[in-house]
């Protein structure tokens, strides 16, 4: 709790820094033909520093269906362009797991200060300072629902470490008709997870559009996705 309110302060204090640039993404969800919660990203970002939280909430009738849920908040800075994180926490529910992590990184290295529930050590498992170069998982979203210019748009590759697994998070490059742009990327899943979660499925495609605004950059709309849970797609309110 006291990692997200220091966040909330910062995007704050961000937002009312002269250059700075904010957005709030806030999202529809569906699974199972049916609304199944929300989505949302707040952002904060200057030349030199970001702040964004996150938050996925599950509709009563989800709940009841697979108890899903996640809150989130992550910090850092930015450089070229690139965001370097530095802290990060967040509480997840996946319907087979929960999980709270609070990590920080040291240079390009992730140092895990907790992963609960604790458990003893499997021979899966990674070796956090050995993941360099990765950012955590809600920094990578933020990434992808960022409004962006022609020249950001999509096109990347980014490896995330969320505590315990490595996977990396693709987009290929635009697809543009009219004002529409679409992106194909995919979720695969590294390192770090069970044998048994690696054999039932490693790639997890997806797909996401944009409407060009009119001073020429992207904001984003909508994506469609292979999830664990099944098919999903978010549009945005």
């Amino acid at each position: 709790m006291k990692s997200i309110v220091q966040s909330l302060s910062l995007i704050g204090a961000l937002s009312f820094t002269t250059g700075a640039y904010a957005e709030n993404i806030n999202l529809n969800l569906y699974a199972f033909g049916i609304k199944a919660g929300t989505i949302t990203v707040n952002a904060a970002e200057t030349p030199d520093a970001y702040a964004v939280r996150g938050a996925v909430t599950p509709t009563k009738l989800l709940k009841k269906i697979k108890d899903i849920g996640y809150t989130g908040s992550a910090t850092g800075v930015v450089k070229k362009d690139a965001l370097q994180v530095r802290k990060y926490s967040g509480n997840a529910r996946t319907g087979s797991r929960n999980s709270v992590v609070k990590m920080r990184w040291k240079g390009s290295r992730p140092i895990v200060d907790t992963y609960n529930p604790e458990r003893a050590r499997r021979d899966y498992d990674l070796t956090p300072s050995k993941q360099t170069g990765t950012i955590d998982l809600l920094s990578s979203a933020y990434l992808t629902f960022k409004t962006a210019t022609p020249e950001t748009l999509c096109n990347s590759r980014r490896k995330m470490f969320d505590g315990r697994r490595l996977s990396e998070l693709s987009l290929g490059k635009p697809k543009i008709s009219g004002t529409t742009a679409t992106c194909n990327g995919n979720y695969k899943r590294l390192a770090g997870f069970s044998p048994d979660k690696m054999k039932k499925k490693v790639n997890f495609p997806f797909s996401v559009r944009y409407e060009q605004n009119d001073d020429g950059t992207y904001r984003f709309q909508e994506f469609t996705a292979d999830a664990s849970i099944g098919k999903i797609r978010a549009t945005r309110k």
